[in-house]
């Protein structure tokens, strides 16, 4: 067995995965779904306004490196694909045309490397959740993008 997929599996349901050094960093039980951007829009600039207190918020024109790990449940295993699930993600990040709707960059452009990774939803009480984790650092070209367990509450 390689030790990627040993530790992928050891992962609890009270950790998640984020990126390595990351600044902030975004969690909630959420299921994205192409067809109802506006709703998962809303969700994530819900949770922006509670990230906004992150010092790392106040330079929104600089580069960054986002990760984004998706856990879903076995249909959207086997379906979605994960190019869509990363433009729902990105265009709530991004600055809308409401100047008082948060943000974490001005364009998506700004998003210098991505890392999207969809893994089977973990399993609590004998159900599956579906949740979202979106964690950011800005862009460092001699780190590399390296996924690590993080505790959740």
């Amino acid at each position: 067995m390689n030790t990627k997929k040993k530790e992928i599996s050891s992962i609890s349901v009270n950790e998640t995965l984020v990126l390595k050094d990351d600044e902030g960093m975004f969690h909630d039980l959420i299921v994205i779904k192409s067809t109802k951007k506006k709703e998962i829009n809303n969700t994530i600039k819900e949770h922006l306004n509670e990230w906004m207190d992150n010092p790392h918020f106040k330079d929104k024109s600089k580069k960054f490196d986002v990760a984004i790990v998706i856990y879903v449940d076995n249909f959207r295993m086997k379906k979605q694909d994960v190019d869509n699930i990363s433009k729902v993600v990105l265009d709530a990040l991004k600055k809308s045309k409401n100047p008082k709707e948060p943000h974490l960059f001005e364009d998506d452009s700004q998003v210098v490397r991505l890392l999207i990774y969809k893994l089977p939803s973990k399993r609590t009480r004998d159900y599956n959740t579906n949740s979202l984790v979106i964690s950011f650092r800005e862009h460092n070209p001699s780190k590399q993008m390296i996924l690590v367990k993080k505790k959740v509450i």
